[in-house]
Protein backbone atom coordinates (compact mmCIF):
# COMPACT_ATOMS: atom_id res chain seq x y z
CA UNK A 1 0.00 0.00 0.00
CA UNK A 2 2.67 2.34 0.85
CA UNK A 3 4.69 1.92 -2.13
CA UNK A 4 2.05 2.21 -4.20
CA UNK A 5 1.66 5.49 -2.54
CA UNK A 6 4.80 6.67 -3.25
CA UNK A 7 4.13 5.88 -7.26
CA UNK A 8 1.03 8.26 -6.93
CA UNK A 9 2.97 10.21 -5.69
CA UNK A 10 5.59 10.34 -8.09
CA UNK A 11 3.05 10.09 -11.22
CA UNK A 12 1.38 13.69 -9.37
CA UNK A 13 4.88 15.54 -9.81
CA UNK A 14 6.08 13.75 -12.94
CA UNK A 15 2.61 14.63 -15.39
CA UNK A 16 2.93 18.23 -15.08
CA UNK A 17 6.38 18.14 -16.45
CA UNK A 18 6.27 15.63 -18.70
CA UNK A 19 3.21 17.74 -19.71
CA UNK A 20 4.85 20.94 -20.49
CA UNK A 21 7.81 18.90 -22.14
CA UNK A 22 5.03 17.68 -24.61
CA UNK A 23 3.84 21.05 -25.49
CA UNK A 24 7.33 22.77 -25.72
CA UNK A 25 8.30 20.62 -28.83
CA UNK A 26 4.85 19.64 -30.21
CA UNK A 27 4.86 20.72 -33.87
CA UNK A 28 2.38 23.57 -32.99
CA UNK A 29 4.99 24.80 -30.87
CA UNK A 30 7.94 24.83 -33.17
CA UNK A 31 6.37 27.79 -34.61
CA UNK A 32 5.92 30.21 -31.96
CA UNK A 33 2.86 32.57 -32.59
CA UNK A 34 3.73 36.00 -33.81
CA UNK A 35 2.57 39.44 -32.29
CA UNK A 36 1.15 41.82 -34.65
CA UNK A 37 1.02 45.44 -34.55
CA UNK A 38 3.62 47.99 -33.20
CA UNK A 39 5.90 47.08 -30.51
CA UNK A 40 8.47 49.25 -28.34
CA UNK A 41 10.67 48.18 -25.38
CA UNK A 42 10.47 49.52 -22.20
CA UNK A 43 12.74 48.48 -19.03
CA UNK A 44 13.54 45.67 -21.06
CA UNK A 45 10.60 44.15 -21.64
CA UNK A 46 8.60 44.20 -24.90
CA UNK A 47 5.54 46.17 -24.60
CA UNK A 48 3.21 44.55 -27.38
CA UNK A 49 0.28 46.60 -29.41
CA UNK A 50 -3.13 45.58 -27.98
CA UNK A 51 -7.16 45.92 -29.13
CA UNK A 52 -10.34 46.70 -27.31
CA UNK A 53 -12.60 44.12 -27.22
CA UNK A 54 -15.95 46.23 -26.96
CA UNK A 55 -18.27 46.37 -30.18
CA UNK A 56 -21.68 47.73 -30.44
CA UNK A 57 -24.91 45.62 -30.92
CA UNK A 58 -25.90 45.52 -34.43
CA UNK A 59 -29.38 46.68 -33.18
CA UNK A 60 -28.37 49.21 -30.77
CA UNK A 61 -25.67 51.42 -28.93
CA UNK A 62 -25.51 48.76 -26.28
CA UNK A 63 -21.77 47.49 -25.65
CA UNK A 64 -21.31 44.27 -26.44
CA UNK A 65 -18.06 42.94 -24.43
CA UNK A 66 -15.75 40.58 -24.57
CA UNK A 67 -14.25 40.29 -21.61
CA UNK A 68 -11.17 38.24 -20.88
CA UNK A 69 -13.07 36.16 -18.16
CA UNK A 70 -15.78 34.35 -20.08
CA UNK A 71 -13.53 34.58 -23.83
CA UNK A 72 -9.78 34.39 -22.79
CA UNK A 73 -8.93 34.23 -26.23
CA UNK A 74 -11.66 34.87 -29.27
CA UNK A 75 -11.00 35.09 -33.10
CA UNK A 76 -12.77 38.17 -35.34
CA UNK A 77 -14.02 39.05 -38.41
CA UNK A 78 -14.94 42.36 -40.09
CA UNK A 79 -16.99 41.92 -42.84
CA UNK A 80 -17.41 44.41 -45.85
CA UNK A 81 -21.05 45.01 -47.75
CA UNK A 82 -18.95 44.88 -51.35
CA UNK A 83 -17.55 41.35 -50.73
CA UNK A 84 -21.36 40.48 -50.82
CA UNK A 85 -21.28 38.96 -54.39
CA UNK A 86 -18.12 37.08 -53.27
CA UNK A 87 -20.05 35.02 -50.61
CA UNK A 88 -18.28 37.37 -48.16
CA UNK A 89 -14.77 35.50 -48.85
CA UNK A 90 -15.83 33.55 -46.23
CA UNK A 91 -16.41 29.97 -47.85
CA UNK A 92 -13.98 28.20 -45.88
CA UNK A 93 -15.60 29.17 -42.89
CA UNK A 94 -19.33 28.39 -44.17
CA UNK A 95 -18.15 24.85 -45.09
CA UNK A 96 -17.37 24.46 -41.45
CA UNK A 97 -19.95 26.03 -39.78
CA UNK A 98 -22.32 23.89 -42.16
CA UNK A 99 -20.62 20.65 -42.35
CA UNK A 100 -17.98 20.72 -39.65
CA UNK A 101 -19.65 22.37 -36.29
CA UNK A 102 -18.44 20.50 -33.92
CA UNK A 103 -15.09 21.32 -34.96
CA UNK A 104 -15.51 25.16 -34.19
CA UNK A 105 -18.36 25.04 -31.35
CA UNK A 106 -15.41 25.67 -28.59
CA UNK A 107 -14.15 29.11 -30.36
CA UNK A 108 -16.17 32.46 -30.09
CA UNK A 109 -16.15 33.85 -32.82
CA UNK A 110 -17.04 37.57 -33.16
CA UNK A 111 -18.44 38.60 -37.07
CA UNK A 112 -18.48 42.69 -37.26
CA UNK A 113 -20.50 43.91 -39.98
CA UNK A 114 -21.12 47.39 -41.40
CA UNK A 115 -24.16 48.49 -39.49
CA UNK A 116 -26.66 51.15 -41.08
CA UNK A 117 -29.97 52.11 -40.27
CA UNK A 118 -31.90 49.94 -41.69
CA UNK A 119 -30.98 46.27 -41.90
CA UNK A 120 -28.49 44.93 -45.19
CA UNK A 121 -28.69 41.89 -47.09
CA UNK A 122 -25.01 41.66 -45.52
CA UNK A 123 -26.70 42.01 -41.74
CA UNK A 124 -29.43 39.72 -42.75
CA UNK A 125 -26.84 37.11 -44.33
CA UNK A 126 -24.62 36.72 -41.29
CA UNK A 127 -26.93 36.87 -39.37
CA UNK A 128 -28.51 33.75 -40.33
CA UNK A 129 -25.35 32.41 -40.41
CA UNK A 130 -24.44 33.27 -36.65
CA UNK A 131 -27.83 31.30 -35.57
CA UNK A 132 -26.24 28.22 -36.89
CA UNK A 133 -24.50 28.21 -33.80
CA UNK A 134 -24.21 29.66 -29.93
CA UNK A 135 -20.56 30.21 -30.50
CA UNK A 136 -21.37 32.36 -33.30
CA UNK A 137 -22.12 36.07 -32.04
CA UNK A 138 -23.05 39.40 -34.43
CA UNK A 139 -21.99 42.65 -33.74
CA UNK A 140 -22.43 46.30 -35.79
CA UNK A 141 -19.74 48.76 -36.25
CA UNK A 142 -20.64 52.48 -37.87
CA UNK A 143 -20.35 52.14 -41.62
CA UNK A 144 -19.20 55.89 -41.74
CA UNK A 145 -16.13 54.63 -39.61
CA UNK A 146 -15.76 51.31 -40.56
CA UNK A 147 -12.08 51.73 -42.45
CA UNK A 148 -11.15 52.73 -38.96
CA UNK A 149 -10.51 49.78 -38.30
CA UNK A 150 -7.53 49.88 -40.48
CA UNK A 151 -5.81 52.02 -37.36
CA UNK A 152 -7.17 49.27 -34.68
CA UNK A 153 -7.06 45.78 -35.86
CA UNK A 154 -4.74 46.27 -39.48
CA UNK A 155 -2.71 48.33 -37.86
CA UNK A 156 1.14 47.24 -39.38
CA UNK A 157 -1.09 43.95 -40.99
CA UNK A 158 0.80 42.07 -43.66
CA UNK A 159 -0.01 43.25 -46.47
CA UNK A 160 -2.10 40.56 -48.14
CA UNK A 161 -4.24 40.93 -44.50
CA UNK A 162 -8.10 42.21 -45.73
CA UNK A 163 -11.63 42.15 -44.57
CA UNK A 164 -12.86 39.01 -43.82
CA UNK A 165 -9.54 37.40 -42.68
CA UNK A 166 -10.07 36.23 -39.36
CA UNK A 167 -7.74 37.68 -36.33
CA UNK A 168 -6.76 35.81 -33.19
CA UNK A 169 -7.17 37.89 -30.49
CA UNK A 170 -5.35 36.50 -26.94
CA UNK A 171 -5.97 36.96 -23.03
CA UNK A 172 -3.94 40.50 -23.44
CA UNK A 173 -5.89 41.50 -26.38
CA UNK A 174 -2.88 41.15 -28.62
CA UNK A 175 -3.06 40.16 -31.96
CA UNK A 176 -1.65 37.32 -32.63
CA UNK A 177 -2.66 35.67 -35.91
CA UNK A 178 -4.74 36.57 -39.16
CA UNK A 179 -6.25 33.89 -41.54
CA UNK A 180 -7.98 33.96 -44.78
CA UNK A 181 -11.49 32.72 -44.12
CA UNK A 182 -12.03 31.69 -47.97
CA UNK A 183 -9.56 28.83 -47.62
CA UNK A 184 -10.80 25.27 -45.10
CA UNK A 185 -7.08 24.87 -44.67
CA UNK A 186 -6.87 28.80 -43.24
CA UNK A 187 -9.57 27.62 -41.09
CA UNK A 188 -7.99 24.59 -39.95
CA UNK A 189 -4.50 26.28 -39.07
CA UNK A 190 -6.69 28.95 -37.15
CA UNK A 191 -8.45 26.15 -34.65
CA UNK A 192 -5.13 24.29 -34.15
CA UNK A 193 -3.48 27.66 -33.22
CA UNK A 194 -6.16 28.90 -31.50
CA UNK A 195 -6.18 25.30 -28.81
CA UNK A 196 -2.49 25.79 -28.71
CA UNK A 197 -2.71 29.92 -27.34
CA UNK A 198 -5.90 28.65 -24.98
CA UNK A 199 -3.18 25.66 -23.42
CA UNK A 200 -0.55 28.42 -23.55
CA UNK A 201 -2.61 30.59 -21.58
CA UNK A 202 -3.29 27.74 -19.45
CA UNK A 203 0.05 26.75 -18.41
CA UNK A 204 1.28 30.42 -17.54
CA UNK A 205 -1.78 30.46 -14.89
CA UNK A 206 -1.02 27.41 -13.55
CA UNK A 207 3.13 28.84 -13.08
CA UNK A 208 1.24 32.27 -11.96
CA UNK A 209 -0.30 29.85 -9.24
CA UNK A 210 2.42 28.09 -8.17
CA UNK A 211 4.29 31.15 -7.22
CA UNK A 212 1.85 32.59 -5.08
CA UNK A 213 1.53 29.42 -3.23
CA UNK A 214 5.22 29.19 -2.98
CA UNK A 215 5.80 33.03 -1.86
CA UNK A 216 2.59 32.04 0.66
Amino acid sequence: MFKNKKWIFFLIILFPSAFWVILETSTINSNKLPFYGPKHATSGDTVYYSVKSVFEKSNSKEPFDIDTINYPAFVVMFIKDKYSDNAFRISGFWEYVNYKKDKIEKIPFILVCEKQNDSSATEKSIRAMAKKANNIFFAGWNKNSFDSINKTYFVDKPYYVDYSFFILVDKKRRIRGYYDSRYVAEVKRMLGEYQHLLIKEQKQIMIDENKIKQNN
